[in-house]
């Protein structure tokens, strides 16, 4: 509750004032309201350009103030060579006086949720406080002096943090910010489209680190069946299989109970009759006729090197190629560039590739926004509807929104910030402003009107000046109370350095400078539309004299 006495606001000082310093400006904008519709319109014809400047991303990169170093090395490494080169990093990495500590692994654990072989290697680092690090030294500039300095034989290189990395791999299977996933039949013939992308994208300039997996060979037993020699022998495919797998793999004859617990019982081959190529040639296969053959006179059996690793996805092989773009080169611009340099790989018939990571995000939310943005601006619509039930008064406050969003725009092309769901959000809720203060001005200016009307039937032009001027004076002071709000609320926001303060800059700074623009826009502009569209609504129906 308000206490004593409440000043009205004629006689308020403040207010008193902003309308002294309001008056000539709202004079002056009445008398060349069309100029200024003209400039308004011009103004927004540029914030186009301005737009299409600016350059997108999903999100901007979440600083854990945390690095995820994860090398990989050639398959086939053994454990202790794994172990020596993980000491070799820590080392490394352990020597730049910013980093606190170091913690590397090689391999996986214990555990079937962590599939990593132990040819990739992951390393946390963390930091010291700021106040520790050389003068001028930023992450970008740490990071790039570490990608230098471990330059070792045999690694190749790729960067992310920990919380971002285990989401990207989680959700694409790429735990790098970008990828390429290369699809076709041949493993080998992907392997080898692989690496020539690999090369091709190594040169470019935006490429940090850019490397394609290696398919690790591995020899395995083959068991041809010749279905030929199967009929002489009244056999099938399936009789031969069935032997196969119980003389080596074994067959599930019974259930053993201990209590709650259940055991399989398995019946298979001696060793000695199954640990060689020799031996399994030998398996004796039944046949209808009581005799046996030999495995090896109805099958060639034969090692064979072949992949020991294989990826698909969409019902063909996969070859993934992992990317990490330069720390100032957005993932839309990175793609641009690399479709350009791709142009020269030759990719085979039935093979093509899939960008992944922060593109697919950034693909998928530019669909989903396409049909959220109309919406939002559609129920903005009728909601502005539904307050004036009038079509003149909601198409002003609709086509001076633009201009609202202009100062967010050209805030963010000050700050070279990138578009991002941030940004946008931060544009919606703009919007909301700036469509409050619209309403709020016109309701002022219908009012004053309103009230001319209701004195003399008629209003001439001065009245109509002078009306609108009185309607428009008595917003001047909420509205420069709500800009003063705003600005001090989320300045702030933009000097702040902790975790996640990358996103909350994002969506505070297109509205810091869309107030600013919202402000002129209800002050100055808004005025000068309603001028226009009211002088001619009352010559329609004979009120204006």
């Amino acid at each position: 509750f308000i206490r004593g006495h409440i000043i009205p606001e004629h006689k308020n000082p403040l207010n008193w004032i902003l309308i002294r310093l309001y008056t000539p400006v709202i004079k002056i904008s009445l008398k060349i309201r069309y100029l200024i519709v003209l400039l308004t319109i011009i103004a927004i014809g540029f914030a186009y350009p301005l737009y299409k400047k600016i350059s997108w991303e999903f999100m901007p990169m979440l600083n854990e103030q945390t690095f995820m170093y994860m090398p990989v090395t050639p398959f086939g490494i053994s454990a202790d060579e794994a172990k020596n080169l993980t000491q070799l990093t820590d080392k490394i990495i352990a020597s730049f006086p910013e980093v606190d500590t170091v913690f590397g692994k090689a391999g996986r654990a214990e555990t079937a949720t962590d599939p990593a072989p132990l040819s990739m290697i992951e390393t946390i680092i963390t930091f010291k406080p700021k106040e520790y690090w050389r003068p001028g030294m930023t992450y970008e500039k740490l990071m790039n002096e570490m990608e230098m300095k471990l330059k070792v034989p045999g690694l190749t290189n790729s960067w992310t943090y920990p919380i971002r990395g285990r989401i990207d791999m989680l959700l694409t299977g790429i735990r790098t910010p970008l990828g390429i996933k290369l699809y076709g039949d041949d493993i080998n013939k992907l392997q080898e489209v692989a690496t020539k992308i690999e090369k091709e994208l190594q040169k470019m300039p935006e490429s940090l680190s850019v490397f394609a997996d290696r398919v690790a060979q591995g020899y395995f037993l083959n068991i041809d069946i010749k279905k030929e020699k199967l009929a002489r022998y009244g056999l099938t495919t399936d009789d031969v299989e069935t032997v196969i797998q119980t003389a080596v793999g074994g067959m599930p004859i019974s259930t053993i109970y201990k209590g709650l617990e259940r055991y399989p019982m398995l019946i298979r081959f001696p060793y000695d009759y199954r640990n060689n190529i020799e031996a399994i040639k030998n398996i004796v296969i039944p046949t209808p006729l009581n005799r046996g053959v030999l495995l090896k006179d109805i099958a060639d059996v034969y090692y064979a090197e072949a992949p020991s690793v294989i990826k698909s996805e969409k019902g063909m092989k996969v070859v993934f190629i992992y990317i990490t773009p330069q720390q100032n080169i957005t993932p839309e611009e990175y793609v641009n560039k690399a479709k350009k340099v791709l142009a020269n790989v030759h990719i085979p018939p039935g093979y093509f590739i899939e960008w992944a990571g922060q593109s697919q995000y950034l693909e998928h939310a530019k669909e989903r926004l396409k049909f959220i943005v109309p919406l939002a601006v559609l129920i903005i619509f009728l909601l502005v509807y539904i307050t004036f039930k009038d079509i003149k008064n909601t198409l002003i406050v609709m086509l001076s929104l633009p201009f609202a969003m202009l100062g967010g725009l050209w805030y963010i092309d000050y700050l070279n910030f990138n578009m991002s769901i941030a940004v946008v959000v931060g544009f919606l809720a703009l919007l909301g402003v700036a469509t409050e203060t619209a309403i709020v001005m016109i309701v002022y200016l219908e009012e004053a009107v309103k009230k001319y009307l209701n004195l003399h039937g008629k209003i001439d032009d001065s009245h109509f000046k002078q009306a609108i001027h009185e309607g428009a004076a008595l917003r001047v002071r909420p509205i420069m109370m709500t800009v003063s709000a705003i600005l001090a609320g989320l300045i702030p926001l933009m000097y702040i350095t902790g975790v996640g303060s990358e996103v909350m800059q994002r969506i505070a700074a297109p509205m810091i400078g869309g107030v600013v623009s919202a402000a002129v826009l209800t002050l100055i502009i808004v005025p000068s539309i309603y001028a226009i569209a009211k002088k001619w609504e009352l010559k329609r129906k004979g009120l204006f004299a």
